[in-house]
């Protein structure tokens, strides 16, 4: 129970870094075009929109290779869609991931900027 209860809160701490983070960069972003109305509700949406797309590229790819998969798999006592959790965990990483790459000059994104 507390295993469930501190994954939830660490998936929730995540979820709201990850949301920080992106908000900061479409801020940056944004204050060379005027501005936008709230950073916070574009981050949030770019999030759903990210792990949305992430799921139906896993749920294409997956139907296109006749992959099994079970249906739901067990995270300390929490039954999940094992593609909706890959999805949003991608989601959330993503713009870690993105720093890290302009920190380094990673050459992983085309333009490499």
């Amino acid at each position: 129970m507390l295993a469930t209860i501190l994954f939830c809160a660490g998936v929730f701490a995540l979820m709201v870094l990850s949301v920080k983070e992106k908000a900061h960069q479409l801020s940056l972003r944004e204050k060379s075009l005027n501005g936008t109305p709230s950073p916070l509700s574009g981050a949030l949406a770019y999030l759903v929109g990210v792990a949305g797309g992430i799921y139906l590229s896993l749920s294409l790819l997956v139907d296109f290779l006749a992959v099994n998969i079970p249906s739901r798999i067990a995270v300390l006592g929490l039954e999940l869609d094992p593609l909706a959790t890959i999805a949003i965990t991608l989601a959330l990483l993503q713009p870690f991931i993105l720093r890290l790459c302009r920190v380094g000059r990673c050459k992983i994104m085309p333009g490499g900027k």
